[in-house]
């Protein structure tokens, strides 16, 4: 018999003697061994992990989202409310927000109208002023705070004039006239110590009312400033200086 034959036979005999009833084969037996774990506790470890498949975490979640969805009831704190009436409540906050924004917006409009309204009745009309008349009576405390607070200072400046004419006339300084210029005046203090300061307040007010030059709020209270000096000194010269013939 050849090797190959021989083979052949063994392996039949033994696949006979495996398919005979009862028939059992005795294996050498091994213990499982791990590099990390020691012995038998590979074995346990993998017995206590419980592995969920993916498709039961997406049915609990599907779940849960399910009964959120269809709830009806909305709870705040320890107060519970139905949707719609959670829906009602937060409509008629809404309302009343839109409310109180509008009123409010509506309140500073209104102001700035009232505002605008009484800027322009406080404002002085040109006509108003009547040289000759203020000249012999005097301007008004009244009158001048109205320009100045107008804003209206060129008209606040003239005024200053008119009251300066007054009060050079009253201390026999000058002689007023309504077709007198200011030269006319100058020419009539013309040896007084004021000349040089009326000459000066002179200039002032032709620049802002003549020449129409801008005037803020700022450089009206430098001119403004000169005039009370040139005023003081005319009540401390009026003791000295001689009436005008």
């Amino acid at each position: 018999m050849t090797p190959t034959s021989l083979k052949t036979y063994l392996l039949a005999l033994l696949y006979t003697v495996l398919l005979l009833p009862g028939a059992t084969v005795d294996l050498p037996a091994q213990e499982a061994t791990n590099g990390v774990f020691a012995p038998g506790r590979h074995a346990e470890l993998r017995e206590e992990v419980v592995f969920t498949p993916p498709e039961e975490q997406e049915e609990e979640v599907e779940e849960v989202e399910k009964d959120i969805s269809t709830s009806n009831d909305w709870t705040f704190g320890d107060f519970k409310v139905s949707r719609e009436i959670a829906y009602v409540m937060l409509g008629v906050l809404l309302l009343l927000l839109g409310i109180l924004v509008y009123r409010i917006l509506g309140d500073v409009e209104l102001r700035k109208r009232i505002r605008g309204n009484e800027e322009e009745q406080d404002q002085i009309m040109i006509e108003e002023i009547e040289e000759e008349a203020l000249v012999a009576s005097g301007v008004s405390l009244s009158l001048q705070e109205r320009a100045e607070k107008a804003g209206q200072f060129d008209i606040a400046v003239r005024l200053l004039y008119i009251q300066l004419l007054k009060d050079l006339q009253d201390n026999g300084l000058i002689k007023y006239r309504r077709d007198y210029s200011n030269r006319d005046y100058q020419r009539q203090m013309r040896g007084s110590e004021l000349l040089g300061e009326f000459r000066e307040v002179t200039v002032d007010y032709e620049r802002y009312w003549y020449g129409k030059y801008s005037i803020d709020a700022l450089s009206y209270r430098l001119v403004k400033r000169k005039f009370a000096a040139l005023t003081n000194h005319i009540q401390q010269a009026s003791t000295t200086t001689p009436p005008h013939a």
